[in-house]
């Protein structure tokens, strides 16, 4: 466990297009590289997301023109730090699930470059005997402070690390 890829995607809706994604990168439990992408949301505002993810959000500037092109950059940091790495999401079906698949069908990985497993944390949980939908409980009863850094929980870049200091907890 000495390298972890954490990542989350924050979608309009859950079924939804993403239009947010982070990701920390953590050697020997140090925090060694971060990514944070955001694109414009294209389709009408899911309430959920109007209240919920883009308070959030705020700080956070658009920086791609598009999915495509958020999906692009993510995939070039994603090559270049998977190596080596347990990479993590935390419940992530359907949205981290389908992110890797549309970066597969954009052409950005290829058939071989996904993550071979892609640890799902929420198992994890379940088997140590906590609430496997919440990584912000177990972080909480465990005494784990997770950097809020322009945003809690929904911020992708908060998320990616919540889940990796729960991982590397669990993983003791």
């Amino acid at each position: 466990m000495n390298k972890i890829f954490s990542f989350d995607v924050e979608t309009n809706s859950l079924w939804g297009e993403g239009f947010c994604i982070g990701a920390v990168v953590y050697e020997n439990g140090i925090e060694t590289k971060k990514f944070l992408s955001r694109c414009p949301l294209m389709h009408t505002v899911d309430d959920f997301v109007k209240k919920n993810v883009l308070p959030e959000l705020k700080n956070i500037p658009v920086d791609a023109n598009n999915y495509e092109d958020m999906l692009k950059k993510f995939s070039m940091f994603y090559k270049e730090e998977k190596g080596n790495a347990n990479i993590i999401v935390h419940m992530g079906v359907p949205v981290e699930a389908k992110v890797l698949i549309d970066m597969h069908l954009f052409g950005f990985i290829g058939d071989w470059e996904g993550p071979y497993p892609l640890i799902d944390i929420a198992g994890n949980l379940l088997q140590a005997g906590y609430d496997p939908t919440s990584v912000d409980s177990y972080n909480k009863k465990r005494g784990i402070s997770v950097p809020l850094e322009g945003g809690g929980t929904h911020n992708p870049l908060y998320d990616s690390r919540a889940a990796a200091l729960c991982y590397m907890d669990l993983m003791k």
